[in-house]
């Protein structure tokens, strides 16, 4: 083959002694990445190869070129004549002192790489963002109703093989209706914005939060009793009278409680049976006045 047809490959070819290291020939291509002029001197593949490839290639594949005669898909990384660190793929033969290498650079293929796992990595990120945002109420940023039952059947699945009370709690703000009709729909919506906050800074970060519908949300207390119900129930009352109205009034908002009994938890419908009992209660808390809490015992 002339040096012509030599130089067509698009590659790296080399020729080295196995013992001096030094370059014997190579092709255009070899020339131009590794900047050399002439291959006559001390140039060898120690100036081509970073440290690190060069300490694999004296302790690992020079033994091995020496047993077998041959390593293929060898990676290394090359310096190139600006001193770029150069990902590559090399095959080596060995034939009498001389090493045939053919070398193929692999920025391309990582870059490509690099372009697949970014890729990949934001096509994650955007699916994530986009299952939180179909989760989330749009208005408050709560859970929705959807996200809020997903997420209570996996607790109740979780408390049937060990039980831990769990109690939920629904609020209704009181009024809301004159609320919208007096100042406006966008108050009212600033109204729910400003309530949302207050019971996020409430509870817990094993509590749920969801806006339940309208002016309605449910609260799922985890790991709580009657009592501990009670007592956040108290400091929701105490968060919403911060919210105040144009009239000089403050917000109130009307809640009724259910207690999840160890006894109710094997119930398929253990969920719609105790919302409805909060339902029940927070009916009663209407009745009897608002800005109350009742549970039904």
């Amino acid at each position: 083959m002339n040096q012509v047809e030599f130089d067509h490959f698009p590659c790296l070819l080399l020729v080295s002694h196995i013992e001096t290291t030094h370059l014997l020939t190579c092709n255009t291509y070899a020339e131009s990445f590794l900047g050399l002029q002439n291959i006559e001197g001390s140039f060898g593949i120690n100036n081509m190869l970073s440290k690190s490839s060069l300490i694999f290639y004296e302790s690992y594949l020079k033994p091995i070129l020496l047993s077998n005669g041959m390593c293929k898909e060898v990676q290394l990384t090359l310096l190139s004549h600006t001193g770029e660190r150069v990902p590559a793929v090399a095959h080596i033969t060995l034939k009498e002192a001389a090493l045939y290498w053919a070398i193929y650079p692999a920025q391309e293929r990582d870059k490509l790489y690099q372009e697949l796992v970014s890729a990949r990595e934001n096509l994650e990120a955007k699916t994530e963002e986009l299952t939180r945002l179909t989760r989330l109420d749009p208005l408050t940023s709560l859970l929705n109703r959807r996200a809020l039952t997903a997420d209570l059947n996996k607790i109740i699945t979780l408390i049937k093989r060990k039980y831990v009370p769990l109690c939920f709690v629904l609020i209704d703000i009181d009024f809301f209706k004159p609320i919208n009709d007096n100042f406006g729909h966008e108050y009212g919506d600033e109204v729910l914005i400003k309530l949302a906050a207050a019971l996020k800074g409430v509870v817990r970060e094993s509590d749920l939060v969801a806006r339940w519908g309208g002016e309605e949300f449910l609260l799922v207390l985890y790991n709580a009793n009657v009592d501990d119900a009670f007592f956040y129930c108290d400091r929701i009352h105490e968060a919403v009278q911060d919210i105040d109205l144009p009239d000089n009034k403050h917000l109130t908002v009307s809640i009724g409680i259910a207690h999840v009994k160890q006894e109710d938890i094997s119930d398929s419908e253990v969920i719609s049976k105790n919302i409805h009992v909060a339902d029940s209660a927070l009916y009663i808390a209407k009745k009897s006045g608002r800005n109350q809490t009742q549970l039904l015992r």
